[in-house]
């Protein structure tokens, strides 16, 4: 199997893991609005306040879950730059659904802290500061000399300030 595909199926599987996760949460709100609308008699028991806070407390929960599996899986597929550190977020989080949710994390970690991964993210060229684009009314001779005071710090980076006397 090709690392295209690996990074494919990891990407449909943290995508998956995020259906199932809704899926509970769809599951829990109708057995929430079941239990409200065949309760016991009013001034029985708790307050059906007591139960909305509960469900809602229970869904943030569950979404703090479910968001990263998303996240993970749309910037596999994508090939988005963040998307390795995302698998491995995202996996932490899914691991602890078993069974689905933790196989899917052995599966990206087997292939993200392994040397497959680089094949896919790393071939892409990055000029200058991956962060910071250069800006664009800088003149050209002016960016080269840029380039080679950041590689000179790059390689030194605690030499001696200049002396400004």
């Amino acid at each position: 199997m090709t690392n295209d595909e690996h990074n494919k199926y990891i990407g449909i599987g943290f995508l998956v893991h995020g259906g199932l996760q809704v899926l509970m949460l769809l599951m829990m709100a109708a057995f929430f609005f079941f239990f409200l609308m065949v309760s016991v008699p009013p001034g029985d028991g708790p307050p059906m306040a007591f139960f909305g806070v509960f469900f809602a407390v229970m869904a943030i929960f569950q979404t703090l879950f479910t968001v990263p599996a998303f996240v993970a899986g749309y910037g596999i597929l994508k090939r988005k730059s963040w998307a390795r550190m995302a698998a491995i977020i995202a996996g932490v989080l899914s691991a602890m659904s078993v069974p689905i949710g933790t196989a899917v994390t052995v599966y990206a970690y087997w292939f993200f802290f392994g040397e497959n991964w680089k094949q896919i993210y790393e071939n892409e060229p990055i000029s200058g500061n991956a962060f910071l684009p250069e800006p664009s009314f800088m003149p050209e001779g002016a960016r080269g000399q840029a380039r080679e005071a950041e590689y000179e710090f790059q390689k030194n980076p605690y030499s001696q300030p200049p002396d400004w006397r």
